[in-house]
């Protein structure tokens, strides 16, 4: 089907968090009422482009206008009184890369402002419409043990790639973006961003609700670290399934992933022994409490998650044989399992990488053209 712009879906205008629930609520129409399904929903939202209908962002104006330094300490505050972070992992700070909030003009406050306004309004827009899919599957009578697994594929993103000037973000042709600055709010308390294989680039909450099966109290937390290879092991035992060896002449690789199910018991589960993380230039290697990571190919840098979750005291010249060890396993998995080839696999260098990604922004739209 050929779209026009604005184009319309279902009898109203398109937006595609509309569109991934009413094709998931599709699905289970179409799916047999007496076996299981595996429902996978991807949502562009809140990845940019920053694009939002024009009453939802109306809701959020003026709610960012304290900037981001305010934000991260409110989201902090937030965090340490609702027990989700323990005390000892302490904030990291505000990086030179971004300027303090009282340090823009009033011109480039609104500016900053209103584009923190339009995520938030795409983040409201998607949990409704994530409402709208469990209504149905209360309707079918499923919803109590249906498992519902949400979760972000990476941390809050730096990139400034704004175009289109003077566009309103409710208009289909916009493109905002927000850049490092508010990506650092986002990713409260943990350093970097997307990309990076420190936490704030890693690290992203999981949320499950599964009345039948789960054993946990309603709104805890668990500080067990688990990984997206978990789903595919999870999904198995929950639905008592075998993991095939061979399919015709073809061996299958086994499981990497480890069951979530014992963690919705209420149980310790058994952790993995060796975590591999790397995109790009950035690398991280995870063996229980300790991680070594490096950004850009900057030197590797060692840090004890239990002590130090934030990655803010590296241990890596106190402890260089453990250095020695978890980096030569990182290149093993990456040469053997992940087939990385070129700059991706070159050693590190001997100092850390500058990381700096924003640039000057204010110029690039009036914020009344939003209004």
């Amino acid at each position: 089907e050929e779209w026009s712009v604005p184009a319309t879906l279902n009898g109203r205008p398109f937006y595609t968090t509309y569109a991934a629930i009413d094709f998931a609520c599709d699905f289970l129409d179409e799916a047999p009422s007496d076996k299981p399904f595996l429902l996978y929903t991807a949502f562009n939202a809140p990845h940019y482009p920053l694009q939002a209908p024009k009453e939802a962002v109306e809701k959020y104006r003026g709610r960012y206008d304290a900037g981001w330094d305010q934000l991260r300490k409110e989201r902090h505050a937030k965090q340490l009184a609702s027990g989700l972070l323990p005390p000892k992992w302490k904030l990291s700070p505000r990086p030179e890369h971004i300027p303090a909030w009282n340090t823009l003009t009033k011109k480039e406050q609104q500016w900053e402002a209103s584009r923190m306004e339009v995520f938030a309004a795409m983040v409201e827009v998607l949990d409704e419409n994530v409402g709208r899919l469990v209504e149905k599957l209360k309707a079918m009578g499923v919803y109590d043990n249906t498992l519902i697994l949400f979760c972000s594929d990476n941390g809050a993103c730096p990139f400034e790639r704004t175009r289109g000037r003077g566009l309103a973000p409710w208009d289909p042709e916009s493109y905002w973006t927000y850049d490092a600055s508010w990506a650092h709010a986002g990713n409260t308390p943990f350093r970097l961003y997307k990309q990076n294989q420190h936490e704030g680039g890693i690290s992203s909450p999981l949320v499950v609700h599964w009345p039948a099966g789960l054993k946990t109290a309603p709104g805890s937390f668990t500080s067990q670290p688990g990984h997206l290879i978990d789903f595919m092991a999870t999904f198995l035992d929950v639905g008592n399934a075998t993991y095939p060896k061979q399919v015709g002449t073809r061996a299958i690789d086994p499981l990497q992933g480890l069951s979530l199910n014992p963690i919705f018991r209420g149980e310790q589960r058994k952790p993995h022994d060796t975590l591999y993380f790397h995109f790009g230039t950035d690398r991280a290697l995870r063996q229980g409490d300790w991680k070594l990571v490096s950004a850009k190919r900057g030197r590797w840098e060692l840090y004890n998650m239990d002590a130090d979750r934030t990655e803010l005291h590296d241990l890596s010249a106190e402890q260089p044989e453990r250095v020695k060890a978890m980096s030569a396993e990182w290149f093993d998995m990456a040469k053997n399992i992940d087939r990385v080839k070129g700059k991706q696999l070159a050693p590190v260098k001997e100092e850390l990488s500058d990381i700096g990604f924003r640039k000057d922004t204010s110029d690039q739209l009036d914020p009344q053209d939003s209004k």
